[in-house]
């Protein structure tokens, strides 16, 4: 008897010659004639097949199935942000929903998914370094990483046969794009910042090397006071909806780290740690810090991102130097601890990254310059040396 071919809802994935699994979907009936589409899913795995159909099942009752052939890269975007980005950390999200808003969805979004190619992607790139809405390298370079990773996930269930992203020449990244303070400047922003809300909180930033949201994720039960040890294994993230909600979740790069403070850090966790009691004896049954965080408002509530930018932001301006960001502090602890002479391996290690071939790339404009530097002044040395010698 021959096998009943599936429907919406029903019939079973089967395996293939090919090793691959099969299953038959109903998507719709041909207006003409009434007789029934059917949209033919393959996977690796039964369960993948049956879960690729259900998805297909799903969108065709809400009435939102279109066909690959026919789809926009609009609505792959949607699709992609919905189903295949419901996982990742909101902030992500955020940045791939952002860069599909703002530059993806008004160059690329009416093209067809089947019909975009390389050249086009070329184009889109290119333009994002003209006119007066250009924005940088590293911005142009993020924006093709997420349109990148949208169209591998189209090749990756089969709508396209390949990624039309790959292959793109992006915009040459200047090592210089990042904006250090100057070491003079260093010791004037520490003295400006005595007496701001923020104060220890950009201390520790300035001698850790801490991101914004490890500083604001951190825990007492983190820091180990008789070592003078940190322990950076969270991050505070945060959820837009109807109401903002933080959460505490890993950090970037997903994996934690340790790292030895400077005495003078272990001293201000001191001061903040006693500031905090005071705070909790002040504030009584109000007092809220059930996330056992370090830097706290005065009733124990985690602190907005925002509002420690701002400040950062105003003392900058009373600087005199607008358009750096709290980011900066995080390079200007790498550029100081290059420039005295702190192993590379060090620094990777206390910012977190992936390699130390990562850190010297990121840094190489500065690494290049104290290259130069190193070597005059030992050509001076020699020199020196040798004035005496012949005196001699």
């Amino acid at each position: 008897m021959p096998r009943k071919r599936s429907t919406v809802g029903s019939g079973q994935p089967h395996l293939r010659k090919d090793g691959r699994w099969e299953l038959k979907v109903t998507t719709g009936r041909e207006p003409a004639t009434g007789k029934l589409i059917r949209k033919t899913v393959y996977a690796a795995t039964a369960a993948e097949c049956a879960k690729k159909a259900r998805s297909i099942a799903v969108a065709v009752d809400r009435g939102t199935y279109q066909e690959p052939s026919k789809m926009t890269l609009n609505t792959w975007l949607d699709i992609w942000l919905s189903e295949y980005c419901a996982a990742i950390k909101p902030g992500t999200k955020k940045t791939y929903t952002d860069a599909a808003k703002n530059h993806i969805r008004p160059a690329l979004g009416h093209v067809k998914l089947s019909s975009l190619m390389p050249h086009q992607i070329q184009t889109f790139i290119n333009n994002t370094q003209r006119g007066e809405k250009a924005v940088s390298a590293k911005t142009a370079k993020n924006i093709h990483g997420v349109l990148s990773k949208a169209l591998s996930e189209a090749v990756r269930i089969k709508y396209i046969a390949f990624n039309p992203a790959n292959g793109c020449i992006l915009p040459k990244i200047s090592k210089f794009d990042i904006k250090p303070l100057e070491t003079c400047d260093v010791v004037r922003f520490v003295e400006a910042i005595k007496g701001n809300p923020s104060e220890h909180l950009f201390f520790t930033a300035l001698y850790t090397s801490m991101r914004l949201s490890e500083l604001l994720g951190l825990r007492w039960s983190r820091v180990d006071f008789e070592t003078g040890t940190i322990k950076v294994d969270a991050q505070m993230l945060v959820k837009r909806g109807k109401e903002i909600a933080r959460e505490l979740g890993t950090p970037k790069n997903s994996s934690p780290r340790s790292f030895k403070a400077a005495p003078a850090v272990i001293d201000c966790l001191c001061a903040v740690q006693t500031e905090q009691d005071v705070w909790q004896v002040r504030a009584g049954d109000l007092w809220d810090n059930k996330l056992d965080l370090v830097f706290t408002d005065e009733i124990g509530h985690e602190i907005p991102h925002a509002t420690v930018e701002h400040r950062f932001t105003a003392i900058m301006k009373k600087l005199g130097l607008p358009g750096h960001r709290f980011h900066d502090l995080r390079h200007t602890f790498a550029t100081e601890a290059l420039r005295a002479g702190v192993d590379a391996k060090t620094i990777s290690e206390a910012l977190g990254h992936v390699s130390v071939a990562f850190t010297l790339d990121v840094y190489a404009g500065f690494t290049d310059a104290m290259q130069s530097d190193a070597a005059a002044r030992l050509q001076a040395a020699i020199l020196s040396h040798q004035g005496q010698c012949v005196k001699a």
